[in-house]
């Protein structure tokens, strides 16, 4: 029997804890170690799992024992603490996104790659089979020439979600709508149309909340194959809609609220009787930001421990996470190029 892939997570916040729950169930790996900034969290998670606690990320990578790391702490904080277990020969799962600062993200692109260190990111919209079935109508080319795209997130988070937390949109720390509920739509604008050359227009306002970033955004955008895009989100939405994403092509078009298509077809016909599994929750989200399904988590964490035994990329790695951060990137400084993201 092969021994087990001991992990050590990094943040015991609400989404640690989420995949806490989820390790459980991957006979292959371990939780050996926990690590947060807040000594009473990091303690409560120790002592519920038996492991050693810890509040400095640095002791936790010293004490030896692990194989990887799981980042669940705010954004901001991702490509830091990342940096320091890739040092430490760690291979690295890490929330989305990578981090708010790209430069940040390339040397640890290069620097995972140095080590040959396995480096994934929880974006788990990409696992669903609805979205790997039209991803493949689209590269394979029965969209033909792609036109247009566009992602609409337009959702509600009351001021008590931002004031919950003090790293909650901020610059530093989170990012706005686009970087903190838009990113997974983004992202998956971005996978069916490809890297985003140029954003012709962006902007971004603070329209209903009392916080550092944006709660309310708009671009425009152009993809390196000439096809236009365009991105809404909001937090000021109430009632709340869908988070959804359309594709035209000259031969084919789809539509996707949440993961679940709405409408799908190419070459003249309907195609909505070859999806397998559209049963995509419709909504998860948009207010409650834990009413998400964990499925994709599963899936992602498991090819994660699958990948590093192996040694093969992982399911989303870290040049695919990029794209979508870069279009980001591209947003914020084409509506804001006095912006700092990150820290």
């Amino acid at each position: 029997m092969r021994e087990r892939l001991k992990i050590g997570i990094i943040g015991c916040g609400a989404m640690g804890q989420g995949h806490l729950q989820i390790w459980e169930q991957i006979q292959e790996a371990q939780i050996v170690a926990v690590c947060d900034e807040y000594l009473l969290s990091a303690k409560q998670t120790g002592e519920k799992l038996g492991v050693p606690h810890f509040t400095r990320v640095q002791e936790m990578l010293g004490a030896g024992i692990l194989d990887a790391v799981d980042i669940c702490t705010p954004s901001g904080l991702h490509g830091d603490q990342a940096l320091l277990a890739a040092h430490a020969n760690c291979h690295i799962l890490c929330e989305k996104p990578l981090d708010l600062n790209i430069e940040k993200v390339d040397r640890l692109l290069s620097l995972c790659q140095q080590r040959a260190l396995t480096l994934a990111c929880v974006l788990q919209q990409r696992t669903t089979r609805t979205v790997q079935i039209v991803h493949d109508a689209i590269v394979s080319g029965k969209f033909g020439r792609l036109l247009s795209g566009s992602a609409s997130v337009k959702w509600w988070r009351s001021q008590e979600y931002y004031d919950s937390s003090a790293w909650r949109g901020t610059w530093a720390y989170d990012g706005g709508v686009l970087a903190n509920q838009a990113i997974h739509t983004l992202d998956l604008l971005c996978h069916f149309m490809g890297r985003v050359e140029e954003v012709e227009f962006a902007h971004i306002e603070t329209a209903s909340h009392t916080m550092e970033a944006e709660d309310n955004a708009l671009a425009v955008l152009r993809f390196e194959n000439g096809a236009r895009g365009v991105v809404e989100a909001t937090t000021c939405s109430y009632p709340d809609l869908c988070a959804r994403v359309e594709i035209v092509g000259t031969e084919g078009s789809v539509a996707f609220d949440s993961t679940k298509v709405v409408r799908f077809g190419y070459g003249g016909q309907e195609r909505m009787d070859t999806l397998e599994g559209n049963t995509g929750e419709v909504g998860g989200g948009r207010v409650n930001p834990m009413s998400i399904s964990l499925q994709g988590h599963l899936l992602i964490m498991e090819d994660f421990v699958e990948a590093i035994r192996d040694k093969r990329p992982p399911l989303i790695g870290g040049e695919e996470a990029r794209i979508s951060l870069d279009a980001l990137t591209k947003i914020y400084r084409k509506a804001r190029p006095d912006l700092v993201l990150g820290l």
